[in-house]
């Protein structure tokens, strides 16, 4: 029997969900919820609702678009009052952040910008300053910390958990077939016109059944993938190539080399280097995957107890 703490992020999706611009702070505006010592002011549901709205407003029109945005005012009260009410157990908890881990966030999203003006840049155009932003990390973080005590913590998954569910789930562990293949592609571009590059996929052709180094040739004219690799692309599976050139592929026997197949692309080449039959995966390999399916569907539930909860015994008034 063990704990697990892996991907409570899934478990928060719908609770800790940021703003798509992350960086949108709030405003000193209209409070419309109290909940508890905190409150949702109209600025906070109307930067959710704004990149929605637009997006909403390309599909709908009149009493359409004015339903599905009432709707999606409803779904983003509601998460947010369910982050004020994470936000504020965690303040009577005095769950603390330290300041080290909040200056390194701050520091990763500046480096994202480029430069710090950029960034103090795109914050004065949310209405924010860096000191506003490092306080909204720092509430995230209490809140994550908190769910991680009062919920990650008590997710358990027994052996039993896990055996079960693979007995009862074991023709969704299916390794496909694969192949280990390299390419080599050659296509028409500025300094080599339709005819030419033909003429050298034919050249190509005529050297890899002379039995030429198929790598050394892809190092030499591929302008496909993993050319400096001598066109390796690693293991692929059906469904990752081009239509057009997925059932040459997979005909082939390990060490055979395709014919010249056309493109829209241009002229590949493909070897198989190595095949892998399609298998079912043993238990042993299939568990961390089932852990993290358990873990989800355990950790979802005592959410929803634990936050119906906190619900019940909050104070939560519309203004």
């Amino acid at each position: 029997m063990r704990l697990m703490k892996r991907r409570l992020s899934l478990v928060l999706a719908a609770i800790l969900v940021v703003s798509p611009a992350i960086l949108q702070g709030a405003v000193i505006d209209k409070i419309v919820v109290v909940v508890n010592n905190e409150v949702i002011t109209q600025g906070e549901i109307d930067r959710l609702l704004t990149p929605i709205y637009h997006k909403l407003k390309a599909a709908y029109q009149g009493e359409d678009l004015m339903r599905k945005l009432d709707e999606v005012r409803q779904a983003i009260l509601g998460q947010l009052i369910d982050e004020k009410l994470l936000l504020g157990e965690a303040k009577k908890r005095n769950i603390e952040i330290d300041e080290k881990e909040i200056s390194a966030k701050m520091s990763d999203t500046q480096k994202r910008f480029g430069s710090r003006e950029m960034f103090e840049r795109a914050l004065a155009e949310q209405r924010m300053t860096p000191k506003d932003l490092k306080a909204k990390y720092k509430e995230q973080m209490m809140t994550k910390r908190l769910v991680d005590e009062k919920v990650g913590s008590r997710v358990i998954i027994t052996p039993v958990d896990v055996s079960e569910y693979y007995r009862q789930h074991a023709d969704e562990f299916v390794q496909p077939e694969e192949v280990k293949v390299r390419n080599i592609l050659i296509r028409p571009k500025e300094d080599l016109s339709p005819e030419k590059a033909l003429e050298l996929a034919e050249d190509i052709a005529r050297k890899l059944k002379e039995l030429a180094d198929f790598a050394e040739l892809a190092r030499t004219y591929s302008d496909g993938p993993g050319a400096l690799d001598g066109g390796l692309m690693g293991y692929k599976r059906r469904g990752e190539f081009l239509p057009e050139i997925e059932s040459a592929v997979f005909n082939l026997k390990e060490g055979e080399t395709s014919e010249m197949l056309k493109t829209e692309l241009g002229y590949f080449f493909f070897k198989v280097e190595e095949k892998r039959s399609g298998r079912k995966l043993s238990l042993s390999e299939a568990r961390r995957q089932i852990e993290d399916v358990l873990y989800g569907e355990k950790a979802r539930e005592k959410m929803k107890g634990w936050m119906e909860n906190l619900k019940k015994h909050a104070y939560i008034a519309f203004k």
